[in-house]
């Protein structure tokens, strides 16, 4: 289907040897991340995945996916669940692999991102209770460092995946008028991106996020509402499509009619930190550096009062918000430490929002390179005038 190598032996055998160096029997991960990432396929359904370090890795999943994702994902021991608890039959496998004294990673936390899937109070009750003899600790922190830096195939379908959301934005322009609703905007743009090849409309934000007018200064998630856009207001369109498990997610905007001239001092605001973001974000430095550099760029210019960025955490299908782009450092959310190097992704993001003017925001995808850095969307920072 796709035309990159993937090469699924070489990341389950990075995952297992990451277990061991931990000094762990096996990870027990039940994160959206982890499942994905041992998998290779799309996996909707509360499941877990068992990463030994040595041996096979099993997915655990509701039985009626097993077949599918048996035959849609690389590994060979997929094993399905029905009629008793997940854990019982995680247990199940635990016991198979002869681990049952064993020292079990489990994924514990807690995230801002509703689909993380940290382990469940049940659930870990359930595990305990099976498994008396193990011990359990926390785990999670492997799948992070092991999902930070992309495989080369990673990048290439994340490449595809703006792609097909930039072609969402192209057809969104050719049809923005005023009169038309939210939600018109979003059919219009989900319509393009699934014709252009996009899996799946990821729901966590209400799929596509299309504001206009007062709805855009808020600088928060916007899922599309019966609200009609109208001349004068700024349009922000926030498009998102999977492609090869990789989350394209692309923010743009446009405004109705030529801008005021307090609409113009945000635009300009706004564009130019933009592009002193991408500046910033070079191999080498920490995260922590890019975000203050950016901030004192921002309040340099006079612009701290409504300007606010400046990235969140991309990736494949649960791969999402962390880390994010910011110098203050919060556990499971952010790594001010974490220094930039090649295959690093991130979604770097800008927002401005002015009550009264009007709001923006910014979102692409970016891939630290040898020398610098690639935004993987073509769609340009400024927003498009619409003439009417």
């Amino acid at each position: 289907m796709y035309t990159v190598h993937m090469d699924p032996s070489a990341r389950l055998g990075g995952m297992k040897a990451a277990v061991g160096e931990a000094g762990l029997d096996a990870l027990i991960g039940t994160r959206l991340k982890t499942v994905t990432h041992a998998c290779g396929a799309f996996c909707p359904w509360r499941s877990a995945v068992i990463v030994p370090a040595e041996g096979d890795v099993i997915l655990v999943c509701p039985s009626m996916d097993s077949v599918r994702l048996g035959q849609e994902g690389w590994l060979d021991r997929v094993v399905g669940y029905s009629r008793q608890p997940m854990m019982a039959t995680v247990a199940a496998q635990i016991t198979e692999l002869g681990l049952t004294g064993g020292r079990l990673g489990i994924e514990d936390g807690s995230s801002v991102y509703l689909p993380e899937g940290f382990i469940t109070r049940v659930e870990y009750l359930d595990l305990q209770g099976a498994l008396p003899d193990a011990v359990l600790v926390d785990g999670h922190e492997i799948v992070d460092r092991l999902t930070r830096v992309k495989e080369d195939a990673e990048v290439s379908l994340m490449r595809q995946a703006a792609a097909i959301v930039d072609y969402g934005h192209e057809a969104v322009a050719r049809s923005l008028r005023p009169g038309m609703s939210e939600k018109q905007i979003a059919g219009v743009a989900e319509k393009a991106m699934r014709d252009g090849g996009s899996e799946f409309a990821w729901t966590f934000t209400g799929g596509q996020e299309i504001a206009s007018g007062p709805r855009t200064w808020t600088g928060a998630c916007t899922p599309a509402t019966d609200k009609l856009v109208q001349r004068g207001e700024f349009v922000l369109i926030d498009l998102h499509a999977m492609y090869g498990l990789m989350l394209g997610d692309v923010a743009h905007n446009a405004v109705l009619g030529e801008p005021t001239p307090a609409q113009r001092t945000v635009i300009e605001g706004f564009s130019a930190t933009c592009e002193r973001l991408v500046e910033n974000m070079q191999p080498g430095r920490t995260l922590g550096e890019v975000a203050r550099q950016t901030r004192e760029f921002v309040a340099e210019q006079g612009w701290a009062g409504f300007i606010r960025g400046f990235g969140h955490g991309i990736g494949h299908m649960g791969d999402e918000w962390y880390p994010t782009l910011t110098d203050v450092e919060i556990p499971g959310v952010s790594d001010p430490d974490y220094v930039l190097e090649p295959n690093y992704m991130q979604e770097i993001a800008v927002t401005a929002n002015l009550p009264g003017v009007g709001g923006l925001r910014m979102e692409r995808p970016l891939v630290i390179t040898d020398d610098g850095n690639e935004v993987l969307s073509k769609v340009p920072f400024e927003p498009y005038i619409v003439d009417c």
